[in-house]
């Protein structure tokens, strides 16, 4: 059986009895290794087999790999002490047989029960001999596994702690009690990964690759014919377990790991709008600087996870559909924020992020005094003009003013640092939220993303054949369909000037709570033939539309930034836009953008936007943007963060 695997160099198997009891030992590349043996207790029950795939990856960077397989029938909770004896005595012959010689590194590698035994030997006559411990998953659904928390405070060998699973197989406080006393010890380092999911809640089965891979790097030669890695719970994405490889071998040769990043949002993970756009841009350029960043974010279990980007951890909620404004958001709620803060916490985040003021800020709140983390938080959304639009002037102050008790108001104590978009958002939030930290610091715009090129046009051209838009002028909207985007003043102007100006059109791109009253309106006006609504695009093909605009057209004085100008502008695509705040200093009237205030300003801009030649602004508008390149914005974000934390250490 030996022959038929040949990864395995060197291999030898010894058996030793104990009490009438045989224990196997496996010792894989006895010669020509890197001086550095890893012990590896092997706890053979029945039950999930998990990270068994750690060796063949350990080999071929030529540790020599010490495997001893304890056998027994479930027995292990009522004798952990007489196993923890036996694990001892074990380690006796080894030294006894010269299996391990005097000269290689020593250090001990243990998962579930593997890594309560790997413990003892902290109090052992072994402590010294040991450079350091590696527990992996130390926790699941044994209740014995809890007694590493006990004493880990004490623990002197150096020793790394790998979560691995986190949903349905332990209550979280257990696993938080032990990051709450090991956090304490400076000898004791915590991490969390993907590697059988690092979602909250995760049903993920075996994969047809990982479980080939399995047959082929000797499972059966090392656990036995009886091993159940079948059901084991495992991604079927196998870059996950390259992430926690890397990290692994990175404990082993006490490199140091990156500093891991944690931005919390409500943001459904799929659905596209400005705050989930600032969020994805900077969760990628944080990691082109070398962090791990992750999302966190609220998740509809009704979506399937496997949709979900890798960089997500999702957090259960649950739908909020009623919510007037957000029915094609699916807003979701969560009101674990205890418990999700606690699970959270296991993740050993350096540094966090804050972009909302809902369900998920009051998890993040938690989440930072739990860690001792201090958090920054941004101010994506003007929420007094949001909720007038939305209400009417009276309910809107009422319900803003709730919102605020209930919300607004403990981001605003809690959070050191607030950073705003805009000259305009800062004056509101200033007055919000008074003598606070707060910095203006322009979201970023993703310049590759929207460069148009050669290879873009033959999807461009299909697009003008799919809405008959050759030979029309074309104006168009991009973003969220609701009531404060004032799109009903553009219809209206559009009414107006329809007889003069011929085959014009009106292109609306977005979905939103306002969509219905938008197509009441229009026919009122009589201007059927004369609008498109688009929907929801994806986006990475939201260049293309903007690319079919002869002008993009917005009347909205609800912007904290104005994403979608930037877009625009990126694209190459002429902007009129309505006077507003959030344009002082980045948009100009004539020099890179039409800016209008009234109606009669309005047509004169669209004349001049649709009949003279704008080269000269749309190419000044693409040298404005060239300021907000996401490298010098991700590494202002970063000075902020360290800022905050770094002087602790």
């Amino acid at each position: 059986m030996i022959s038929e695997h040949k990864a395995i160099r060197d291999y030898t198997s010894y058996s030793y009895e104990i009490d009438h009891n045989p224990y196997q030992i496996h010792s894989y590349n006895e010669k020509g290794h890197n001086g550095k043996v890893i012990v590896f207790p092997v706890f053979h029950y029945e039950g999930d087999k998990q990270y068994f795939d750690l060796l063949n990856p350990l080999l071929k960077q030529d540790y020599h790999i010490v495997t001893i397989k304890f056998i027994n029938k479930g027995d292990r909770v009522l004798f952990f002490n007489y196993y923890a004896n036996i694990f001892t005595r074990i380690l006796n012959f080894i030294f006894k047989e010269e299996i391990i010689k005097e000269q290689e590194e020593f250090i001990v590698m243990g998962f579930g029960v593997g890594a309560l035994l790997s413990s003892y030997l902290q109090n052992s006559s072994y402590n010294e001999k040991i450079k350091k411990m590696i527990l992996i998953s130390p926790l699941n659904k044994y209740k014995d596994e809890y007694m590493i928390s006990h004493d880990i405070f004490k623990f002197k060998i150096p020793t790394y702690i790998f979560f691995g699973q986190l949903d349905k197989v332990v209550n979280v406080e257990s696993r938080y009690a032990m990051f709450e006393k090991g956090h304490l010890n400076k000898n004791v380092k915590f991490f969390s990964y993907p590697i059988t999911g690092h979602f909250l809640y995760y049903e993920h089965k075996l994969s047809r690759d990982l479980e080939e891979s399995y047959r082929e790097n000797f499972y059966d030669l090392i656990l036995g014919e009886s091993s159940r890695y079948k059901t084991s719970y495992l991604p079927d994405e196998i870059e996950y377990n390259e992430l926690f490889f890397s990290h692994l071998n990175s404990a082993l040769l006490d490199k140091p790991l990156p500093k891991r990043i944690g931005l919390l949002t409500d943001v459904f993970p799929l659905f596209t709008n400005g705050v989930s756009t600032v969020v994805n841009l900077l969760q990628k350029e944080l990691t082109k600087l070398g962090y791990e960043t992750y999302i966190i974010a609220l998740w509809d279990k009704n979506v399937n996870i496997g949709q979900l980007p890798k960089e997500y951890i999702p957090v259960f909620g649950s739908p909020a559909r009623l919510i007037k404004g957000h029915k094609e958001l699916h807003l979701l709620k969560s009101f674990s924020f205890q418990r999700n803060a606690k699970m959270l916490s296991i993740f050993g985040f350096d540094y966090l992020h804050l972009h909302t003021e809902y369900s998920m800020s009051q998890t993040a709140l938690m989440l930072a005094k739990y860690t001792g983390i201090k958090m920054v938080y941004t101010y994506h959304t003007l929420w007094k003009l949001y909720y007038e639009h939305q209400f009417g002037k009276l309910v809107g102050d009422v319900t803003h003013a709730a919102a605020k008790e209930l919300f607004f108001n403990r981001v605003y104590k809690e959070c050191p640092l607030i950073i705003v978009p805009s000259y305009k958002s800062y004056e509101i939030l200033k007055e919000e939220a008074g003598s606070k930290d707060i910095r203006i610091l322009p979201s970023a715009i993703n310049i590759e993303r929207f460069k148009v090129t050669k290879d873009d046009y033959p999807q461009i051209n299909e697009l003008i054949k799919k809405y008959d838009l050759k030979d029309k002028h074309v104006l168009g909207y991009v973003g969220r369909v609701s009531m404060e985007k004032n799109i009903f003043e553009t219809l209206e102007y559009i009414s107006r000037i329809k007889s003069e100006i011929h085959n014009l059109v009106f292109m609306i791109v977005g979905v939103g709570d306002a969509i219905k009253a938008i197509k009441k309106e229009i026919k009122r006006l009589d201007i059927e033939d004369n609008v498109i609504f688009v929907g929801q695009v994806d986006n990475d093909k939201l260049k293309y539309y903007y690319s079919l605009f002869d002008v993009f057209v917005t009347a909205s004085n609800f912007e904290t930034q104005g994403l979608t100008y930037f877009e625009a502008a990126t694209t190459g695509t002429l902007i009129l836009a309505k006077n507003d705040k959030a344009l002082e200093g980045i948009f100009k009237d004539g020099v890179n953008a039409y800016i209008y205030q009234d109606f009669d300003q309005w047509v004169n801009r669209i004349e001049k936007a649709l009949f003279e030649d704008n080269h000269k602004i749309v190419n000044e508008a693409k040298n404005t943007m060239k300021q907000y390149a996401p490298e010098k914005w991700a590494n202002t974000m970063l000075s902020y963060y360290q800022e905050l934390n770094d002087k602790k250490e």
